[in-house]
């Protein structure tokens, strides 16, 4: 539009002197009348004549100030006329009819004349030389403006100007405008170069011709862009889904969709995104979805082979499309769910083989670990945790983790696992190593079915490595309770968290005994005696041993008693001696060992002390009071382990009741402190304490639901128990079970009309 600039110079020029021309014609004003033809004659060969030349050749002619004060003022003084002189009314038709005249003899056919990019480039050129034409006849008949259109509620100048253009031009070359438009689109869309101005500037038509309104543009132009790109699509994706592979359709989908984006930023309204990317969605996503997924390149393939930036870029895909990513997420729990199992599978497949049942072996934890953070990864670097695919690894890991085979439960090597890292003998790791691990189980736990299982046994391994100083670390214990308490709530790591501060407290009230003792000059007889003391209700529940103690401990316990009677009131001692331990020194082989044991194993040793003689296992069995069981995993760990400190005859791995016993002279060992291995007391876990524990659960849920609700359906009641336990699922059969005891139990009756049907008895 080079060739405007030097009227549009002129129009700025006039436009600063024109309230100097307003005051001269004004001043001016005379009474004599100007009759229409004559005032028109020159309104048009001074004017008009004028502007048309210059629309039509681009010459530099302007207008001069006086030249555009006197159109003026010949306009002001037919307009100011008395009647029948005053010619407002045939101004402002005639105003229409010039204009109307100039487009359809000079411009209209000049168009018609045209076709594709050339049509455009016209109208373009057209358009702004109308517009130009528009405000050089508003700025000659502004008084009409004023006060004639006004009070007539007439269209402004300005709009009745850009309405003849479009009933007398646009509407007239509208149909070939658009259909050469959506050929340079679709010829940009086959990848040639076009002029991208030339388009925008024509789209700016629809839009400027609507005047504030995008009816024109929305019908004239954007429903047939939409229904020729949704058309366009359709043809080539169906050529792409049965040639290219699923990476390479999603690729040229992605750039297809990039491209559109582009095209709106570029030359269309921004109205028209929304609309057009869902078109494009439509046709390049969500009509061959199926088909893209069950590809041989598709979902499955793509999870097979790790493909991540196509899994990514498929997550980026379908996210735009409504219920896209449900069939994605369907297929990743569904493969999730089979390489899970898988793992399991192999266990079982070992187990089946002969291969022991071991808790410590830490491969198999190891190995969900390792599925869980690949997946987790893929979930959150492919799938931007999407809460559906979260809701799919969630719902896979569910499956495979809860699934137990052989008589190891998963609950219990999963706690296990956590004992290996925890304690000093188990995993080497640096502390980063261990909170992340330890961070890592508590994940995987999260799907875990059996919670309070996994508690007990946990709770019973925390004690022992608290107890038998065999814990690593007390921050990483109190950052694993605090993992597990954020997961599950205070109730479930309260008894973890006292057996914590228990020790805290007993070191505590060992300091004080020791202080006890010099401050009444009492002596342990040369030993160096401590006392952990426990509350009950936090640890496991242990067998109480009644054994007989050689006189050097009972007079160790008979000290301490009176101490602790003095600082406490209603509380009861009682001893645990299969959790202590004792250092007990002893000369074999003619060198010094000190043997670091149970209490119960260095009553044993003590036997030997003063004899070198065999002695039988009944004379052990009767003198510690214990029983045959307990006797033999003593003497066995004593005489058949890995530090042989007992000869025993017959020299066999098995210990019987007939067998003999008596200290061996023979033993050597480098080490001169040596740990003896403790004999498995006790289980790791208390199976009925737990079903115990689940019971008493179960019915506590049903009391606390029927007494808010007062009458429920069975099957309504089952469903509620089974939401508020969050520890363990039970089998519907054992909630039934519970309720058939709580009505013999008079907490709940059955309705008399609705047998399925229970109430609430207060």
């Amino acid at each position: 539009n080079a060739e405007y600039m030097g009227e549009l110079s002129c129009l700025f020029l006039f436009s600063a002197f024109f309230r100097v021309g307003l005051c001269v014609c004004v001043s001016m004003a005379t009474a004599q009348i100007i009759p229409l033809e004559e005032g028109w004659s020159k309104i048009k060969t001074q004017g008009l004549a004028i502007l048309e030349d210059f629309l039509n050749t681009g010459s530099a002619r302007s207008f001069t100030t006086r030249e555009f004060s006197e159109l003026y003022s010949t306009v002001y003084n037919m307009c100011t006329q008395r009647s029948p002189y005053n010619w407002s009314e045939q101004l402002y038709n005639r105003y229409g009819e010039s204009m109307s005249t100039y487009l359809t003899e000079t411009v209209l056919p000049v168009l018609k004349e045209r076709h594709n990019e050339y049509l455009l480039e016209e109208l373009v050129k057209r358009w702004e030389s109308h517009k130009i034409m528009v405000k050089w006849m508003q700025r000659f008949f502004q008084y009409l403006d004023r006060y004639y259109v006004k009070h007539h509620s007439l269209p402004q100048l300005k709009d009745k100007g850009i309405k003849i253009f479009r009933t007398l031009v646009f509407e007239e070359v509208k149909k070939d405008v658009r259909q050469a438009l959506l050929d340079v689109i679709t010829r940009e869309r086959e990848g040639e170069v076009v002029d991208r101005m030339l388009i925008r500037s024509t789209i700016e038509i629809f839009i400027e011709i609507g005047m504030s309104n995008l009816e024109v543009y929305i019908s004239g132009l954007e429903d047939q862009f939409l229904s020729s790109t949704a058309e366009y699509y359709s043809v080539k994706t169906r050529g792409w889904i049965a040639e290219d592979s699923c990476p390479e359709y999603m690729e040229k989908a992605e750039k297809c969709l990039n491209d559109e984006l582009i095209r709106v930023q570029s030359y269309l309204h921004s109205s028209t995104e929304p609309k057009l990317m869902k078109a494009c969605e439509t046709e390049l996503l969500a009509a061959h979805e199926s088909a893209l997924l069950e590809k041989e390149t598709g979902i499955v393939w793509l999870l097979n082979n790790h493909k991540r930036d196509d899994l990514a870029r498929m997550c980026r895909l379908f996210i735009r499309v409504p219920e896209g990513l449900p069939a994605i997420a369907l297929a990743v729990r569904k493969h999730i769910t089979d390489i899970g199992n898988a793992v399991v599978d192999q266990r079982e497949n070992q187990l089946q083989t002969g291969v022991k049942d071991n808790p410590q072996d830490p491969q198999f934890i190891q190995a969900l670990l390792d599925l869980h953070d690949t997946y987790r990864a893929m979930v959150n670097e492919c799938f931007s945790g999407n809460s559906l695919f979260q809701k799919a690894l969630k719902e896979a890991f569910e499956v495979f983790v809860n699934r137990d085979v052989g008589k190891i439960t998963n609950a219990e090597l999963m706690s296990t696992f956590c004992d290996r890292v925890l304690k000093k003998t188990g995993e080497r790791l640096s502390d980063e190593a261990v909170e992340d691990t330890l961070e890592k189980v508590v994940n995987l736990f999260s799907y875990l079915t059996d919670k309070d299982l996994f508690a007990e046994i946990y709770r019973n391994q925390l004690a022992k490595r608290l107890l038998f100083d065999r814990s690593a670390s007390d921050d990483a214990e109190r950052s694993m309770i605090a993992k597990l308490k954020l997961r599950c709530g205070a109730q479930f790591t309260s008894k973890m968290e006292g057996m914590i501060t228990d020790l805290t407290l007993a070191n505590d009230t060992q300091k004080a005994f020791s202080e006890w003792l010099r401050g009444n000059r009492k002596d342990a007889g040369g030993i160096d005696f401590s006392v952990t003391v426990l509350t009950t209700g936090f640890w496991p529940t242990y067998k109480i041993q009644d054994v007989p103690l050689p006189n050097e401990m009972v007079r160790c316990v008979n000290l301490f008693k009176p101490f602790y009677d003095s600082r406490t009131s209603h509380r009861r001692l009682q001893w645990v001696y299969s959790l202590g331990t004792a250092s007990v020194a002893g000369m074999l082989g003619g060198r010094r060992y000190d043997f670091v044991v149970s209490t119960l194993q260095a009553c044993i040793l003590l036997f030997f002390s003063e004899t070198d003689d065999w002695i039988s296992f009944g004379t052990i069995l009767e003198n510690l009071k214990l029983g045959d069981e307990i006797c033999k995993r003593l003497l066995h760990s004593l005489s058949c382990g890995k530090f042989r400190i007992l000869d025993k005859e017959p020299d066999s791995k098995v210990v019987n009741t007939s067998d003999q016993f008596r200290a061996n002279v023979k033993f050597v060992s480098q080490q001169r402190k040596i740990k003896v291995p403790l004999p498995p007391m006790e289980e790791s876990h208390n199976k009925e304490r737990v079903v115990e524990d689940r019971s008493i659960a179960i019915e506590a849920a049903i009391v606390r639901i029927m007494k808010s609700r007062k009458m429920l359906p069975h099957v309504q009641l089952v469903q509620e128990v089974l939401h508020q336990l969050a520890f363990f699922k039970p089998n519907p059969k054992v909630i039934k079970q519970r309720i058939e005891h709580l009505i013999e139990r008079e907490y709940l009756e059955r309705d008399s009309s609705q047998p399925n049907v229970y109430k609430y008895l207060a």
